[in-house]
């Protein structure tokens, strides 16, 4: 399995495809022209998983939808609520009204663990904070952190849904699991080159 790295035009957010054979999954969906580019027709997506429901993580969703209707949506319990709520997911506030138009949804609990293939699994840690709505995936040595952990960022908890209390202790999960060989992907900011194109260890 391999992994690309997408930054989106609104807000910089960071959409992740990971990929192999002929399919694909997705973490967080924002711009679907680039995904489709990269995708062209190699890969049919699978699932995506969203770290929350803010509209610039999810403002393609109802666009990938459309073209790939069998996908299965992963997402929390308050983050599919924020899927059908236009003000709970901020876009409304920026002029972009963003509600869902319906489609697979599999709401995951913390520890879930959601195979992808026969040998590839993806686990699901709550971590709110930055809103109620957050969930990180691991995946291999890889996490992805959405907005629960931006490495030199500051963290944003004054939306509604942010708790700052909430946020520290997710913080302190987050950092407890991360080791020597853990790559970490955030829902904004650059990585290293060393996240392109990396073979993702099997699960034993």
């Amino acid at each position: 399995m391999q992994i690309h790295q997408i930054i989106n035009s609104i807000f910089q957010s960071n959409t992740y495809i990971l990929t192999n054979d002929k399919y694909c999954w997705i973490i967080d969906i924002g711009d679907t022209d680039k995904v489709y580019d990269y995708i062209d027709d190699k890969y049919n997506v699978k699932s995506i998983f969203i770290t929350h429901s803010h509209f610039d993580h999810i403002y393609g969703l109802n666009n990938l939808i459309e073209r790939f209707p069998d996908c299965t949506i992963y997402i929390s319990e308050s983050g599919k609520d924020g899927l059908f709520d236009d003000k709970r997911n901020f876009s409304l506030y920026h002029e972009q009204p963003i509600t869902f138009k319906g489609g697979e949804i599999r709401v995951v609990k913390d520890r879930d663990i959601i195979r992808l293939s026969e040998n590839i699994e993806m686990e699901c840690i709550a971590t709110p904070g930055h809103d109620t709505s957050c969930m990180t995936y691991r995946c291999g040595n890889y996490l992805f952190t959405g907005d629960s952990y931006i490495p030199n960022e500051k963290p944003v908890t004054k939306l509604k849904g942010g708790n700052k209390v909430d946020y520290q202790n997710s913080l302190q999960r987050i950092l407890g699991i991360i080791d020597s060989d853990t790559i970490v992907c955030p829902g904004h900011g650059k990585l290293l080159p060393s996240i392109l194109k990396i073979s993702i260890r099997p699960v034993n």
